[in-house]
């Protein structure tokens, strides 16, 4: 079983097939996901937002979305978020493979049960594949991005974007620090493709704007869906990832004290 988070813009529930909706009850809230299938997979498909992006990022449940996944079963969760570019290199419409996160976030993003290894927070195993998806379907994927993840609803000013600049973020939104974060804990395999959806707070004479979040958001949605279709389709049964082994430290270090 594999879950998919769709961030702005991706929004087709119907993206891996024919789906039936499926209600999970969770401590943290009931989660609503779309069950299809894909090469021979069960996919599970999240819309962050909402499927009609009804849910801005500071409502988004994240404790409720992830707690479902370990629910059902899931195991392997590729994500898409939207983000402002702030590395020069990134423009509008490419699409970033992230490997690090700073989080500014000001809420507890946590089950309060392990404290994990955050060193590498993406899965290793899960990025070779998208990786391999780029060259095979000739797409552009930056190989690495650090993401800063920032509380919002409100944007970011200029003077902030400058000082993210400044500790080497390339990139920024409000959603992937809580949900990386939550599935490490939970020993999840997940990783995370951003696509930039505008140039972020004082680089540009536009200033981020949630409709062309959306507009560029889907117009290239399905670059993203292929690629997490070509390594669901690619995937082996077998972990050659640490982010199990992360979950087995965690417990460890717990049960000494």
């Amino acid at each position: 079983m594999v879950g998919i988070i769709g961030g702005t813009g991706t929004y087709d529930v119907n993206s891996f097939g024919a789906s039936e909706v499926v209600t999970v009850t969770t401590e943290y809230g009931d989660v609503e996901l779309w069950k299809g299938d894909y090469a021979k997979e069960v996919v599970y498909f999240l819309p962050r937002h909402g499927a009609n992006h009804e849910r801005l990022a500071y409502q988004v449940q994240h404790h409720a979305n992830i707690a479902a996944f370990v629910k059902l079963g899931v195991q392997r969760i590729y994500a898409t978020v939207a983000a402002g570019g702030i590395n020069p290199l990134y423009e509008v419409g490419d699409l970033v493979l992230l490997d690090q996160f700073i989080s500014f976030h000001t809420t507890l993003y946590t089950y309060g049960k392990y404290s994990v290894d955050m060193t590498e927070p993406y899965c290793s195993q899960q990025r070779s594949l998208l990786l391999e998806g780029a060259k095979s379907l000739g797409y552009r994927l930056h190989e690495r991005g650090n993401y800063l993840s920032f509380d919002g609803p409100r944007y970011e000013t200029a003077g902030e974007i400058r000082a993210f600049a400044m500790l080497g973020a390339d990139l920024v939104g409000m959603t992937n620090g809580p949900e990386a974060s939550l599935a490490r804990e939970m020993g999840l395999c997940y990783a995370t493709i951003a696509l930039v959806t505008n140039r972020a707070a004082g680089l540009s004479s536009q200033g981020p704007d949630l409709k062309q979040h959306s507009r560029v958001g889907k117009e290239n949605s399905h670059k993203v869906l292929d690629l997490f279709k070509y390594a669901i389709a690619h995937q082996s049964a077998e972990y050659t990832c640490n982010c199990k082994h992360y979950l087995e430290k965690a417990l460890q270090a717990r049960s000494k004290h």
